[in-house]
């Protein structure tokens, strides 16, 4: 028996690795590709991409798992159930209880690493990736310069060509650069340039020693405005700390607090590992099928059977977050519903497998 437990987890545990490898890296694929737009567009600077997708990528290990072993679970038993190798375990003697036992322990071991990343891992590394940001917006622009090859500054208005940088990477030495300021565009040629903070918070480009050319392209009307400094406008307002979201609060914090928002965050995050479990289980009797029936008879029925679930507490976390239900209602009713579904899926498999009385046949004496 011990052997056959064994075997059963470790299909379970090969499986729960491939399917949570590919659903994170579908995961990190849609994240590289909003960082790499946003990196574009001015909103983050390179030197941080690859740091960032790496805290985003982690902190979504709390969202991946469940679903990841809920599908698993589905996955194997299901292969178990159409080649006919589970019939050969309940010959050998070990029964559903036995099954959803061996489950259960797997379950809660990934529970409690889920509720971990939940409670603590992936506020933390939200709250990195902001402070990750807020350094980053905090050092000059032209740190994040490349030389000899096009740079976009100031949110996107301007596209630089430098042709090097100083040692500290604190000036710039001949510079090309098409602006775009109130809706005219121009550009601007200098020997030099270096980037400066004035008082009130406002951050310039410094030009030294150039030319501006003023003019529509395909015209000959065109101005030329020799500079011995000019400033291009890089950011209007001093740096202020990035807004934080209530998934970087950490948990403690949110356990203190009284706030409608914060308690419904508290009971997100405690919904993790309570799906986690609850899931797990449920997928034991969800993927009984038949030989004939196919392996991935059940997949389908289980996936929507899990958009209703989380769509339930998305709701539920709503209404608690506006401050329309208490907090002892949440999100709680959501897995009770869950746990009824858990309980009438094992009650129904355990009175078909009941026996059956046949009619009782009487024989009269010859």
């Amino acid at each position: 028996m011990n052997i056959l437990n064994r075997y059963l987890l470790r299909e379970i545990g090969l499986t729960f690795i491939g399917v949570t490898g590919l659903l994170l890296l579908i995961f990190i694929s849609g994240t590289l590709v909003r960082i790499l737009v946003e990196t574009l567009e001015g909103d983050y600077p390179a030197t941080i991409m690859f740091a960032l997708l790496g805290l985003k990528g982690a902190g979504s290990l709390m969202l991946v798992v469940p679903i990841a072993l809920f599908i698993s679970v589905l996955l194997a038993l299901g292969r178990l159930y159409h080649d006919s190798e589970m019939a050969a375990m309940l010959a050998c003697g070990i029964g559903p209880e036995q099954i959803l036992r061996s489950v259960a322990r797997v379950a809660i071991f990934v529970a409690v690493v889920v509720a971990w990343l939940a409670l603590f891992f992936s506020p933390w590394a939200e709250e990195m990736s902001h402070q990750l940001l807020d350094e980053a917006a905090s050092k000059p622009e032209i740190e994040g310069i490349n030389a000899g090859r096009f740079n976009i500054l100031g949110d996107g208005n301007y596209l630089v060509y430098v042709e090097s940088l100083s040692v500290d990477r604190r000036s710039i030495s001949q510079l090309f650069a098409h602006a775009l300021h109130q809706g005219q565009e121009y550009l601007v040629t200098s020997s030099g340039a270096r980037e400066v903070q004035d008082p009130s918070g406002d951050r310039y480009l410094v030009l030294e020693n150039g030319f501006r050319y003023e003019g529509k392209a395909g015209q000959s009307a065109f101005n030329i405005v020799q500079f011995r400094e000019h400033g291009l406008l890089l950011k209007e307002r001093a740096i202020v700390p990035s807004k934080r979201r209530r998934n970087a609060i950490s948990t403690l914090t949110l356990l203190a607090s009284t706030v409608p928002a914060d308690q419904a965050e508290l009971q997100w995050r405690l919904a993790v590992p309570i799906s986690t479990l609850l899931l797990a289980l449920l997928a034991v009797p969800l993927s009984r099928t038949a030989p004939r029936e196919g392996r991935f008879g059940r997949l389908l029925a289980g996936i929507l059977l899990y958009i209703v679930y989380n769509n339930l507490l998305s709701v539920a976390r709503s209404a608690l977050g506006k401050g329309e239900v208490p907090f002892w209602v949440g999100t709680w009713w959501v897995h009770l519903l869950l746990l009824a579904v858990l309980f009438g899926f094992l009650w129904s498999q355990h009175r078909l497998r009941g026996p059956r009385r046949g009619k009782e046949v009487s024989s009269a004496p010859a």
